[in-house]
């Protein structure tokens, strides 16, 4: 069986409102207990509606990430593209992925807990951190090439810094109540600029 979920079906207010659902249920249920039928209850669609749109929960999930890792992704683009040796830069895009994760947080959880016992979604997840510490690195040797960030190992850093990211956003922000989200901005924005700017 391929690793490689075969192509969804063009989006649908169906397909939109059986997602939510599933999104929802998240927040007061781990990966492993929701089920099918548990999805489907409430929507006025039959069981096999979901079928038409996904061809499992696992399926759904990973859609649900790659749609949230495009809004991350518009959320941090200015400080990864740029040059600036501003940290306010770096201070706007965690807020940008601050933001994507208070109202998505049981996403990420689910997905998360979920890796540790699901080797699809092991994989998944592997392949969604992996991008962001590809793209952090080459943004640090950037930084490095012009002379304010400091000499630190590119892809071990990236590694490290977008580990605890997603280690004390998901501890903050996957279950409710949730923690402030200018205190978890100030925690991760100063260890984010002490690691890596020289001067400021």
């Amino acid at each position: 069986m391929s690793d490689t979920p075969p192509p969804r079906r063009p989006s649908t207010a169906a397909q939109e409102l059986i997602a939510s659902k599933a999104v929802a249920l998240l927040w007061d249920h781990p990966l492993r207990d929701v089920t099918v039928k548990m999805i489907m209850e409430g929507t006025g669609l039959s069981r096999p509606s979901f079928y038409l749109h996904f061809n499992s929960i696992a399926d759904l999930i990973e859609g649900r990430l790659a749609e949230l890792e495009q809004v991350m992704i518009g959320a941090t683009l200015q400080w990864l593209s740029s040059t600036d040796d501003d940290p306010e830069t770096l201070r706007s895009a965690l807020r940008g992925l601050i933001e994507v994760v208070v109202e998505n947080g049981a996403t990420f959880r689910a997905i998360a807990e979920a890796a540790t016992l699901d080797a699809r979604l092991a994989k998944t997840w592997g392949d969604f951190m992996g991008q962001w510490d590809a793209a952090v690195a080459a943004r640090i040797r950037v930084g490095q090439e012009l002379g304010y960030f400091a000499d630190v190992d590119p892809e071990w850093t990236a590694f490290a810094v977008n580990r605890m990211d997603s280690t004390v956003l998901i501890e903050a922000f996957g279950r409710k109540p949730q923690q402030d989200p200018d205190t978890i901005l100030e925690t991760i924005f100063q260890i984010w600029q002490r690691t890596l700017y020289t001067s400021k």
